[in-house]
């Protein structure tokens, strides 16, 4: 038998390594709670409420997401050169924002003295600190992903069939809808998912547009934050609920990924 290549080596110890690495705090969190305990928490109108806001916001902030995303991906997928180098520079810039800035320049730019504030303020709308804001800091933070990752999937589709429906005289908006949708819809949907997912577990964004108040902004995340100071076995318990949350819907948008982008 030959021996293993000094490189299959290297990438078995670094697949290793790397596992352990993923894994162990997972695992860590799990053993920290059992089920009893969750069943347990469902029970707390508190965590009940975080449960139910952080939910509401997710599925009210993933409509714009794919009304406003959809579009703008198919739009990014179809520029060349420097010009989609230029717009994917704009879009990625507030994915590499630390989400505490995100929450501050949302908080100037919405907030009663913000660069808007002055206009909401005779709308009589008020933003900061509502239910508002924590949907709005789930699109400024996850449509950027979004839309980055569908592009992707745009760029899948074959050029050939958009010529072809060109030809036989549809319009770009028939080409984008009857066209490049159905063919990367399954994708589509588990970015859609993913989306979900990530609005989920928000924190930085959220605690400084929308602030932590339960039963109004609270969101799975912030009561996390919150029950750590006082009863930390409560946090682990809401981190175990987060992450198996997160798995579910995880699996879920896996399962609907095109084997080819899967592999």
């Amino acid at each position: 038998m030959s021996r293993p290549r000094p490189f299959t080596l290297l990438q078995a110890g670094s697949g290793l390594t790397l596992g352990a690495l993923l894994l162990l705090p997972l695992l860590a969190l799990l053993l920290a709670c059992n089920p009893v305990e969750l069943l347990h928490l469902l029970g707390n109108a508190t965590v009940r409420q975080a449960l139910w806001i952080t939910l509401l916001s997710a599925l009210l902030a993933l409509p714009p997401i794919l009304l406003l995303g959809l579009p703008a991906a198919y739009g990014l997928s179809r520029c060349h050169g420097r010009v989609r180098r230029t717009l994917e520079i704009l879009l990625e810039l507030p994915m590499v924002l630390p989400p505490v800035v995100a929450g501050l320049a949302l908080l100037l730019a919405f907030g009663r003295r913000g660069l808007l504030g002055a206009l909401l303020s005779a709308c009589d709308v008020r933003i900061p600190f509502t239910l508002a804001a924590v949907v709005l800091a789930i699109l400024f933070v996850v449509t950027p992903y979004f839309v980055r990752r569908s592009a992707l999937l745009f760029d899948g589709v074959e050029r050939k069939l958009e010529e072809a429906a060109r030809l036989l005289g549809a319009t770009p908006w028939q080409s984008f809808l009857h066209v490049a949708l159905p063919v990367a819809r399954r994708g589509l949907f588990a970015e859609g998912i993913m989306a979900l997912a990530q609005g989920f577990g928000l924190f930085g964004a959220v605690i400084l547009f929308a602030g932590n108040l339960p039963g109004h902004t609270q969101t799975l995340s912030l009561a996390i934050y919150s029950a750590f100071e006082s009863d930390p076995q409560q946090a682990f318990a809401l981190g175990t609920l987060l992450l198996l949350i997160s798995l579910l819907l995880l699996t879920a948008a896996r399962g609907l990924q095109p084997l080819e982008v899967r592999t």
